[in-house]
């Protein structure tokens, strides 16, 4: 895929209960899974797969993006070479709808997109995926089938938790013939927010959007699936896009299941993360972690079950924690007990203090909230 250059577009999330916990960062650079960020996955699978320039777009909130991705070494990439671009985003929000595929965001980069003679095509995903996905077999489709653009398409599953402006495609065999969303499903298949598409034929649709006043590069797609040759790449493996609260919730505690993490963690490719220099998690004797995921540097004397804790947490004796997401520096007193609870970093509970949510309404503390 040395012709082959990578595009993560922005999400602001606008419309998202997850409004708490990104205040102060991007949907790509939400925490997750006590050590990494959502965007984590995008930018891994684009690198496993061997794609060796690949632009971010950012949002307003720069700098968690910034702070993360760093001069790009632990993706093997490098901004110095500008083998990893960090790109100026726009604002996705329509009146009435979210853009899929943001107009603005590629055109106003359109000197990346353009850099390269030897480039063909181009790589467009969301950094909100959890999954571990090898482009290599979607481009091998591409390219078997001379396609224009190919979106990779996802059979529907009842727990996606898909909104009205989804996408849902049509085939005949492998070719899509037509692309709708929800209020008119005929189809199984759901776009999965990922597409390889040539880069001169996404280069005049932009101009083509940019004459036509469209915003959304989908809609573009759709109003010429005609005279493009648009087929479809199926996707596999286990995928959760985290676009609520309870995805979050529910893509975390996906990894407490083994073949999910095995299948994420354990393959032939590696999520890299941001690397920390950190001293291992001390158990104390009272200690008792079960079904947990734990990140470094924490202080453990309480007793933890099915629940993800994130780097340098400290939780007091005798406390019981379950079913919870604490993120980083979080400070727990002594006999506490938290159910069904999310923390966003540097969170401080006192002792002797009781907080129960459901799974469905979660307790949530936004950043550097005492109780």
């Amino acid at each position: 895929m040395k012709n082959t250059i990578g595009f993560i577009l922005n999400i602001d999330s606008e419309n998202s209960d997850l409004n708490e916990l990104l205040q102060h960062r991007s949907m790509s650079t939400l925490p997750f899974g006590g050590r990494y960020r959502l965007l984590d996955f995008t930018l891994s699978n684009m690198v496993n797969s061997g794609i060796k320039h690949v632009g971010v777009v950012g949002s307003y909130k720069y700098s968690s993006l910034i702070d993360h991705l760093g001069t790009g070494k632990e993706w093997s990439l490098s901004r110095k070479t500008q083998d990893l671009s960090i790109l100026a985003g726009s604002n996705s929000v329509r009146f009435g709808d979210i853009i899929k595929i943001s107009v603005r965001d590629l055109y106003n980069n359109r000197v990346f997109l353009e850099r390269g003679s030897d480039v063909d095509d181009v790589i467009i995903s969301a950094p909100n995926l959890v999954t571990s996905f090898d482009y290599n077999a979607a481009y091998k489709i591409h390219k078997t089938n001379n396609s224009d653009v190919t979106l990779i398409f996802k059979k529907v599953r009842s727990d996606f938790n898909l909104t009205e402006n989804d996408a849902y495609v049509d085939f005949d065999k492998y070719r899509i013939t037509n692309i709708h969303h929800k209020t008119g499903n005929t189809s199984d298949h759901v776009y999965a927010d990922m597409m390889i598409i040539k880069k001169d034929v996404l280069l005049d649709l932009l101009d083509m959007a940019d004459r036509l006043g469209e915003w959304d590069l989908l809609d573009v797609i759709s109003d010429n699936i005609d005279t493009l040759r648009v087929f479809g790449a199926p996707h596999t493996g286990y995928i959760n896009r985290v676009n609520s609260m309870s995805k979050f919730y529910e893509a975390n505690m996906d990894l407490l299941n083994f073949d999910i993490m095995k299948e994420l963690f354990l393959g032939e490719h590696q999520i890299y993360t941001k690397m920390k220099d950190n001293h291992p998690t001390h158990y104390g004797k009272d200690a008792q972690v079960i079904n947990s995921i734990v990140g470094s540097g924490c202080v453990i004397d309480a007793k933890i079950d099915n629940s993800v804790l994130f780097r340098d947490s400290k939780i007091g004796a005798h406390s019981e924690i379950s079913d919870s997401i604490i993120m980083q520096k979080a400070e727990i007193g002594e006999n506490v007990k938290l159910k069904y609870v999310i923390f966003d970093k540097d969170c401080k509970i006192r002792d002797n203090a009781t907080l129960i949510g459901t799974r469905d309404n979660p307790i949530i503390l936004s950043k550097g909230r005492s109780i």
